[in-house]
C-alpha cells in the first residue's frame, strides 16, 4: 500500500472546498480576511452547541455530521489564509487516503467520550481564536494571524483524529456535504427536465 502524505491527502479536499465557496459563498468571500475568519469562529461555535444539544440523545450521525461541517470550516479558515493544512500534519506517515489519515489522528485522542472531546476542543481552540479576533479589534500587540494559522491547523487534527473512531467514508461525505448545500443556489441546482 502506498503512502502519501498529509498534504497530498488534504490539499485536493481544500482546492474542492474552494471551489465551492467560490459557487456557493461569494457573500463570504467578498468579506476581507478579518471578517471571513470572524465568520468561521461563529461556525465554530455553533457546532460546540450542536454537539452538546446532540450529546443528551447519543446521536453518534449528528455528531459525525456536524465534524465534518466542522472540518470544511477548518478547510474554508485555511484557503482564507492561504495555509496547506497537510502541511500542519506532517507527522503522520502511514495514511493513504483521507480515512487512514483520520484513524492515525484518531491514535491521539485519549478520551473515549467523543462528543465531549468535540465539545472541549472547539470551545477551548474556539476560545483562543476569539481571542485572536479580538485582540485584533483591541490593536493589542501579536500576530493574530498566525494565531489563527496555528489554531486552525490544531482544530482540524483534532477533528480528524475524532472522526477516525467513527464510521464512514469521509471524502465522499465531505463531497456530499458540499454538493448538498450547493444544491441550495439557484444558480448551482440542475436543470430540470424540459416539458414538452
Amino acid at each position: 500500500m502506498k503512502h502519501c502524505s498529509a498534504e497530498r491527502i488534504l490539499l485536493p479536499l481544500q482546492k474542492l472546498q474552494q471551489a465551492h465557496d467560490e459557487a456557493a459563498h461569494r457573500d463570504i468571500l467578498s468579506f476581507n480576511l478579518y471578517k471571513r475568519l470572524k465568520h468561521m469562529v461563529l461556525h465554530f461555535y455553533k457546532y460546540a452547541g450542536r454537539i452538546e444539544m446532540s450529546r443528551g440523545t447519543g446521536d453518534s450521525q449528528q455528531l459525525r455530521g456536524t465534524l465534518i461541517d466542522t472540518l470544511i470550516i477548518c478547510m474554508a479558515s485555511a484557503n482564507a489564509m492561504n495555509i496547506s493544512l497537510g502541511e500542519s500534519i506532517s507527522e503522520v506517515a502511514d495514511a493513504n487516503d483521507l480515512d487512514s489519515l483520520a484513524r492515525e489522528l484518531g491514535k491521539k485522542i485519549q478520551s473515549t467520550d467523543l462528543s465531549a472531546e468535540a465539545v472541549r476542543t472547539l470551545v477551548v481552540l474556539g476560545g483562543q481564536m476569539a481571542k485572536a479576533i479580538e485582540s485584533a479589534d483591541h490593536m493589542e500587540r501579536g500576530d493574530p494571524r498566525a494565531t489563527m494559522e496555528v489554531l486552525v491547523a490544531q482544530l482540524t487534527a483534532v477533528v480528524l483524529g475524532i472522526l477516525g473512531h467513527l464510521n464512514g467514508k469521509l471524502e465522499s461525505d465531505v463531497r456530499a456535504r458540499l454538493s448538498g448545500v450547493e444544491l441550495k443556489s439557484i444558480f448551482l441546482r440542475p436543470f430540470p427536465a424540459l416539458e414538452r
